[in-house]
């Protein structure tokens, strides 16, 4: 099979499109023919960060049609529409996963909107059950404008909370106010502490969603309310970030670390999970889709999902 696979970590021109072996599902994995490749943020760390191992196929999301079940498989049957999800393999014309972060598409869903589901959506879905956010409640959410945080400040508004996002263009940030943003921060003007504070009045943040790390996570920290929850999903601002343990502690405040790939096959993850699918159907979740390449093209796409401050998510057609 064809595949986008990269030898050495990089910036984007390190991919080459390569014939690689097929892969072989265990008992418990699903094979699909690929048919949407959404790139997502870890796929970006990764290949910047991270040194494939050898004959190793990047990537997390793929959808497609299922050619062949692993013998312990149940519930799903070869022909069906799947969207999947696995630590590296996505990047390719097949791919196998674990059934158990596999998931039906309903009839009439887009498969390309599909195959965003789990790991951006998901991700929202499960970091806003970690903090616990209630109706009425504030959420400051860091990278408004990203697959993950785009998710969040909808459904956060859905539950009833006043939803402030950062970003790094203005009006990247005003077109967000139509999926339920109250209030957008832009970065750089000044710390996006100081404008919060000027914003509310004080430290009045009840929830923080972090999909960026590093300096944005501890400037953010200080406006935290005293009992407030702070979730980490990003670290594109670095691994390595200093927290003032001692205001943690006197401020009674929570970090949570967000990776929900172990967990995705859990009860309540997958529940979750499996409601956004029904309700991007309905149209009460949108995805939008910025830009899709062919496989071949792995090195545009990546740059794309790398331009700051767009909106929508950047796919791949095998």
């Amino acid at each position: 099979m064809k595949a986008a696979v990269y030898h050495q970590a990089g910036d984007p021109d390190v991919f080459r499109y390569e014939d690689v072996a097929d892969p072989v599902p265990t008992d418990d994995e699903i094979l699909i023919r690929v048919e949407a490749i959404s790139i997502e943020g870890g796929d970006l760390v990764g290949r910047r960060d991270l040194t494939p191992g050898e004959n190793e196929v990047p990537g997390y999301a793929a959808a497609g049609e299922i050619v062949q079940l692993g013998k312990n498989v149940k519930g799903f049957a070869v022909g069906q529409k799947v969207t999947t999800f696995n630590w590296k393999g996505s990047h390719a014309e097949l791919r196998a996963a674990p059934a158990s972060n596999c998931f039906a598409i309903p009839d009439g869903l887009d498969i390309g909107v599909a195959s965003t589901i789990p790991v951006g959506p998901g991700t929202a879905a499960w970091a806003l059950h970690l903090a616990n956010l209630q109706p009425g409640q504030t959420v400051l959410v860091l990278g408004a404008a990203g697959g993950v945080g785009l998710a969040t400040v909808q459904l956060a508004a859905r539950m009833g909370a006043r939803v402030i996002g950062t970003g790094t263009k203005q009006e990247s940030l005003d077109r967000i106010r139509e999926y339920g943003l109250d209030d957008g921060i832009v970065v750089g003007e000044q710390p996006v502490s100081e404008q919060v504070r000027a914003l509310l009045g004080g430290n009045e943040v009840d929830v923080i969603i972090d999909t960026i790390g590093g300096p944005a996570l501890v400037d953010a920290l200080s406006v935290l309310k005293d009992g407030g929850n702070a979730v980490l999903i990003g670290v594109f601002g670095g691994r390595s970030t200093m927290i003032n343990a001692g205001d943690l502690l006197k401020h009674r405040k929570t970090v949570i670390g967000c990776l929900l790939g172990p967990d995705m096959g859990k009860e309540i993850p997958r529940r979750l999970i499996t409601d956004l699918f029904e309700m991007a159907k309905n149209g009460d979740l949108r995805v939008p889709i910025d830009a899709t390449f062919c496989l071949s093209d792995a090195a545009a796409a990546h740059r794309r999902a790398e331009v700051r401050g767009r909106i929508g998510r950047v796919l791949m057609t095998a």
